[in-house]
């Protein structure tokens, strides 16, 4: 029994992240804003704690100290678990908290949607567990905040998320540098070119995996970000690190952005008309 794209199991996660996120919201639809912020703020916390614990579980122990690396922040996901407890606490709303909803939603669904750290796993191993309760929380807590009013994903600045978007990329992108040099990768930094060596995020390009893909995104790409230059790799053709997805992700994102903003700027823009009519 493993969790596989389409059986049993992976829709049994699916079902219990819309349950649990549905109750979440119940449950702080009922408290005041800033118990429901305390609860939101527990459960993130947790989950940035749970991204250190799990080096004490299988198999994380057991390929200890080289398993340190999966508790840095190597991927999208990793990095909003490591930030979104210190964006949450802070209280006025920022564009931080505007991109925690993009990058929550975003990651989470596509978790939920093609969980490949999962698949071929027993499905209630520690790992898969892990994995679950991770980008599940990734998912509930900017998604239960904006249904609760907490923080509210605004239009104003929307040009700003594709530039959060690439900041996230490029703490990605510093930290395999950072892995590699201090040990925790075996690999040069040459291997870092390779769009198949630890590349879950697309950092250093479109993953071989979804090849099939790179028609969405090649086309935007300007030629001279996918030819070596400066002789970096040997003259042998790669993606630039991050800058590579300039246009893509301003082409791609504004627009996602808003269409999954869009409801919390109606009811927002309801609510005032209906103030002003009252008044």
């Amino acid at each position: 029994m493993t969790v596989q794209i389409g059986n049993g199991f992976y829709f049994a996660y699916i079902a219990i992240a819309v349950v649990y996120i549905t109750a979440l919201a119940l449950i702080v639809r009922k408290v005041s804003a800033r118990t429901a912020h305390t609860i939101l703020l527990v459960i993130i916390f947790c989950n940035f704690a749970l991204h250190f614990i799990k080096q004490f579980f299988v198999p994380y122990c057991t390929d200890f100290p080289m398993s340190l690396r999966r508790s840095t922040v190597e991927n999208l996901c990793a990095v909003s678990t490591v930030f979104f407890p210190f964006i949450f606490l802070l209280r006025r709303q920022c564009i931080l908290h505007d991109f925690m909803y993009f990058i929550g939603v975003c990651g989470g669904l596509a978790a939920l949607a093609y969980p490949i750290e999962t698949l071929g796993m027993p499905p209630f191993a520690f790992d898969t567990l892990r994995f679950y309760i991770c980008h599940i929380n990734l998912l509930a807590v900017p998604l239960v905040a904006a249904i609760r009013g907490v923080y509210v994903p605004r239009l104003r600045k929307f040009w700003v998320i594709p530039l959060m978007f690439l900041a996230w990329q490029t703490v990605i992108c510093l930290n395999e540098f950072f892995l590699i040099g201090i040990g925790l990768v075996d690999a040069s930094y040459a291997d870092l070119l390779d769009p198949g060596f630890r590349n879950s995020s697309f950092t250093f390009g479109v993953r071989p995996m979804f090849e099939q893909f790179a028609f969405l995104l090649d086309p935007l790409v300007p030629r001279f970000l996918k030819t070596d230059v400066f002789n970096i790799n040997g003259g042998k053709d790669f993606y630039f690190p991050v800058l590579w997805m300039v246009v893509p992700a301003f082409v791609y994102l504004i627009p996602l952005y808003v269409v999954i903003s869009c409801p919390f700027w109606l009811r927002t823009c309801l609510r005032r008309r209906a103030n002003t009519g009252v008044r």
